[in-house]
């Protein structure tokens, strides 16, 4: 984590390859900043810096992509669309979609992990030479 502190600045995501806050990094700034300030100004400074944010910055995805980012945001009520403008309907809604969809395609990615997948594929060959035992047996039988 690059926060260490509550007056540590908002590092933003800038062109090229650079480093810049993650989604942790915000929450524990806000963390930082309500010890010090307390909820309101917290909430205040907090906003004003992540609407700072440009309009291609990585730390936008954790509005979107990121449950937990957006669990902490809905709980301390902090506004994560600020710099959003007339967009901020189809963000929130996209943020919405991602977690429906995360939570049915869950199971899908549960089923289909390399440890699955491996097991799937043990069964199949033990069947397949079980079969093809049997099979032969027969054939060689008559």
């Amino acid at each position: 984590m690059a926060v260490k502190t509550w007056n540590t600045a908002p590092d933003y995501d800038e062109w090229g390859i650079d480093e810049s806050w993650s989604c942790e990094d915000w929450i524990m700034w806000h963390r930082l900043l309500l010890e010090k300030f307390g909820k309101e100004k917290a909430k205040i400074l907090w906003e004003y810096a992540y609407a700072k944010s440009g309009n291609l910055s990585s730390n936008l995805d954790c509005r979107t992509f990121n449950s937990a980012f957006r669990n902490y945001a809905r709980d301390n009520g902090l506004d994560t669309y600020a710099n959003a403008g007339i967009f901020t309907p189809l963000f929130e809604g996209y943020g919405a979609i991602a977690d429906v969809s995360s939570g049915l395609l869950g199971g899908v990615g549960s089923f289909f992990n390399p440890k699955t997948i491996k097991t799937i594929l043990t069964v199949v060959v033990i069947g397949a030479v079980g079969f093809g035992g049997l099979y032969a047996y027969r054939t060689f039988k008559k």
